[in-house]
C-alpha cells in the first residue's frame, strides 16, 4: 500500500476511536460522579522503522495510532441536593461498594437508605465502612455523616466510612454510573484525610463545552486526512495512466 495513503487512513482510523471517546463523554456530562475518558496517540513502529532507527527511521514503517484510553480522575463540581443521604468527596479517594461480586468504587454519592436499613447506591449495592461490612442504620432515623467519614445516629457512631485511595490509580474497567474497577497492581489504601461533604453530590468533571470543541477539530483532522487518502489515490492513478501512456 502507498506510504501516504497507509498513514492517512491509520490516522483516520485513530480519530474515529477518539470520536466514540468524546461521543461518550458528552453523554456522560451529567451522569453523576463520572470520569471523563482520554485518547493518547504514539506512532506505530513497523520492522522497517526499527531497523533504520538510527539511521533515520523510514516515514513509511511509521503509523500513528490511539496507543490507549485514560481516566480524567480531576474533581467535579459538586452540587448541592439537601438530601441527606447524598454524600460528595470533596478530595481524593473512591467509596467503596460491595456489588456481590466483588468490590468496586465510585464517586457517585448518589445514596439511599433501604427499607433494611442498608445505606446502597442508586443501584442496590452496599455501601462499605471500614470494616469491609455494610453500614446499618436505622430507617425511621435521620443520620449524619463528618467531613471525615464518620457515620452517626442519635449521636452514637455507627460506622466510618470505607474511603479507598492509591497513589498511583490505573482504571481497568468503567461500569455504568460512576462505578471503576483499578487493575491488580493497584495498592488501594485508606484515604489520608478525606472530605466528604453531606447533602451534596459530585457531578461529571466533563467540560461539554471544551469536549464539543475538541470533537470538531478531531473531525476536522478526519476529513483533512480523508482528503490525503483521495489525493493519494489520484495521484497512484494518474502515475498508472501516465505510465501506461508512455508504454504505449
Amino acid at each position: 500500500m502507498d506510504p501516504l495513503i497507509a498513514t492517512a487512513a491509520s490516522g483516520m482510523r485513530s480519530r474515529i476511536e477518539t470520536l466514540d471517546v468524546l461521543a461518550n463523554n458528552i453523554a456522560n456530562a451529567g451522569t453523576t460522579g463520572y470520569k471523563a475518558d482520554e485518547a493518547s496517540y504514539n506512532l506505530y513502529f513497523g520492522s522497517g522503522a526499527w531497523d533504520g532507527y538510527n539511521e533515520g527511521r523510514p516515514a513509511a514503517a511509521e503509523m500513528p495510532v490511539t496507543e490507549k484510553n485514560w481516566t480524567d480522575l480531576s474533581q467535579g463540581t459538586i452540587i448541592p441536593t439537601g438530601n441527606s443521604s447524598d454524600l460528595a468527596l470533596a478530595s481524593s479517594g473512591f467509596f467503596t461498594v460491595d456489588t456481590g461480586k466483588g468490590l468496586m468504587y465510585t464517586r457517585n454519592g448518589h445514596f439511599h437508605i433501604a427499607t433494611s436499613g442498608r445505606l446502597e447506591t442508586a443501584d442496590g449495592y452496599a455501601v462499605l465502612g471500614n470494616n469491609n461490612l455494610p453500614i446499618v442504620l436505622d430507617p425511621s432515623r435521620g443520620f449524619d455523616v463528618s467531613s471525615s467519614g464518620e457515620v452517626k445516629q442519635g449521636g452514637a457512631m455507627i460506622a466510618q466510612l470505607a474511603v479507598a485511595d492509591a497513589d498511583k490509580l490505573e482504571v481497568t474497567e468503567k461500569r455504568g454510573s460512576g462505578y471503576l474497577r483499578f487493575s491488580p497492581d493497584t495498592k488501594v489504601r485508606p484515604a489520608q484525610s478525606p472530605t466528604i461533604l453531606q447533602g451534596n453530590i459530585e457531578g461529571s468533571n466533563v467540560a461539554p463545552a471544551y469536549t464539543a470543541v475538541k470533537l470538531v477539530n478531531v473531525m476536522r483532522s478526519f476529513e483533512m486526512l480523508q482528503r490525503a487518502v483521495t489525493m493519494g489515490t489520484e495521484m497512484n492513478k494518474k502515475a498508472i495512466e501516465e505510465v501506461a501512456r508512455v508504454a504505449s
